[in-house]
C-alpha cells in the first residue's frame, strides 16, 4: 500500500466523540481542467484546514485516489463555532480552495477542487463589465475616479506573466490621471502597476470572473474626461456625482439617478461595447464631498451583483478560486463588504429566484475570499 493510500484510510477511520462534540465529515473530488472536460487528478495533495482567533493551521493531509477522490472526517465543538474549515490543494505553484465548509456533511460542488494548469502565452481576458464613478472635486481641488473591473478567462489555463513579466491585463487611463491605487476585489495591489497611462496586472488570472478595482485622481477643473474601452465589453457603466453630468458614446443610455452613502448620482448603461470605444464624461467643477472608502466598497458590491444579473453565464466557473500562495486582502474591508451586499439585498422587496442565487453566489465568493485571506494572513498558505 502506498503511503497515499495509507493518508487516505486514516482519515476516513472511526474517531471517538464525546457528546459536546460534533463529527463533521467532508467527501470530494479533485480535477484537473483540460480543453473541453475536466479529469480525476489522482495522487494530489489535499489539505484541510482550520482558521479562528485562537488558533489557525493545518488538521489533515491526504492524497487523493485514483479517480481523484478525497474524504476528511474531523471534530468541532459548541466552542468551535466561529472557526472556518476549507479545503485546499496546490498544483503549478497555484493554491486553489473550496468555500468555507458549512454543514455536518460536506459532499458535491462545495467539496470540489479544480486545478488548471498555467500559461504565459496571450490567453484572451474578457471584459464582462466596467463600471466608472466619477466623483465630484473635494477639498484637495482634485477628483477621484473609481473603476471596477469584471474580468473573465474563459479558457481552461492559468494566464500568469511569466518569465517576460508580461501583464496579464492592462487598461488605458484617461490624460491627467494620477495616483492609481488598488482597491477591494480579486486583485492586490502587489500585483498591480500604474504607469505610462495605463493600470497593469501582473497576477495570475484562473479561468473564471475576477473582479479588480482601482482608483485614481484628475483636477478637479477638468469637466470633460475621455474613457477609452480598449477591447468589446459586456456592460459598462458610468455614475457621475451630480445629476447634471452626462456620459455620451459606445450606446450609453441615460438610466434614473442613483442615492448611494447620502450622495445623488447620474446613471448611464450600455450594453454589448465595442472595441476602441470613447465615452466622454462631462462632470461639474462643483463639489464638496470627500471621497469616502465605503462609497467605494458599495459600488464594488453593487457593481459586481449587478454584472452578475447581467452575465450569469459566465458566474458559475468563478467558484473555482485560483490565487497565488501568500496574497493577502484586508480582511475588514471583506467582512464590510459582504456586509453591505446583504444589506443591499435586503433593500429589494420582492428579489426574484434569480436575483437570489446571483447574491448567494457573490456571498460565497467573497466568503472564499475571506476565508483565503485569513489562512494567508495566518502564514497557511
Amino acid at each position: 500500500m502506498t503511503f497515499g493510500a495509507v493518508g487516505f484510510v486514516l482519515t476516513i477511520a472511526p474517531l471517538v466523540i464525546s457528546a459536546q462534540q460534533t463529527l463533521r465529515e467532508v467527501h470530494g473530488r479533485v480535477l484537473r481542467a483540460g480543453p473541453k472536460d475536466a479529469q480525476p487528478f489522482g495522487g494530489a495533495w489535499v489539505t484541510l484546514h482550520r482558521v479562528a482567533t485562537d488558533h489557525a493551521g493545518p488538521l489533515d493531509s491526504v492524497r487523493t485516489d485514483a479517480s481523484g477522490r478525497y474524504a476528511f472526517r474531523y471534530i468541532t465543538t459548541a466552542a468551535d463555532s466561529a472557526a472556518i474549515y476549507f479545503v485546499s490543494s496546490t498544483y503549478a505553484g497555484i493554491a486553489h480552495f473550496t468555500t468555507k465548509l458549512l454543514g455536518r456533511i460536506v459532499t458535491g460542488d462545495a467539496a470540489e477542487l479544480m486545478l488548471f494548469d498555467t500559461t504565459s502565452a496571450p490567453v484572451p481576458i474578457t471584459v464582462r463589465g466596467r463600471h466608472v464613478i466619477v466623483t465630484a472635486p473635494d477639498s484637495t481641488k482634485t477628483r477621484s475616479i473609481v473603476e471596477v473591473f469584471e474580468l473573465s478567462n474563459d479558457s481552461s489555463v492559468i494566464r500568469v506573466p511569466g518569465a517576460a513579466n508580461r501583464p496579464t491585463f492592462e487598461t488605458l487611463l484617461p490624460d491627467g490621471a494620477s495616483g492609481g491605487r488598488v482597491g477591494d476585489g480579486d486583485i492586490s495591489a502587489e500585483s498591480a502597476a500604474f504607469g505610462n497611462g495605463k493600470a497593469q496586472v501582473f497576477a495570475p488570472l484562473a479561468p473564471g470572473v475576477k473582479q479588480m478595482s482601482f482608483s485614481y485622481r484628475l483636477p478637479g477643473a477638468q469637466r470633460f474626461l475621455n474613457i477609452t474601452v480598449p477591447v468589446p465589453t459586456a456592460v459598462v457603466e458610468v455614475l457621475i456625482e451630480d445629476i447634471a453630468g452626462t456620459a455620451v458614446g459606445g450606446g450609453l443610455k441615460a438610466m434614473p439617478a442613483v442615492a448611494i452613502d447620502g450622495r445623488r448620482f447620474s446613471r448611464f448603461l450600455a450594453q454589448d461595447v465595442a472595441a476602441n470605444s470613447v465615452i466622454e464624461i462631462r462632470a461639474p467643477t462643483h463639489g464638496r464631498f470627500v471621497v469616502s472608502m465605503r462609497t467605494a466598497i458599495v459600488f464594488v458590491a453593487v457593481g459586481a451583483l449587478l454584472l452578475l444579473m447581467l452575465s450569469r453565464g459566465y458566474v458559475r466557473r468563478s467558484r473555482l478560486l485560483g490565487a497565488r500562495a501568500g496574497t493577502v486582502v484586508d480582511t475588514e474591508v471583506l467582512a464590510r463588504q459582504i456586509a453591505i451586499l446583504d444589506d443591499t439585498f435586503e433593500k429589494i422587496s420582492q428579489p426574484s429566484a434569480s436575483q437570489r442565487a446571483d447574491h448567494y453566489e457573490l456571498r460565497a465568493r467573497l466568503k472564499a475570499r475571506l476565508t483565503t485571506s485569513l489562512a494567508a494572513r495566518d502564514g497557511l498558505l
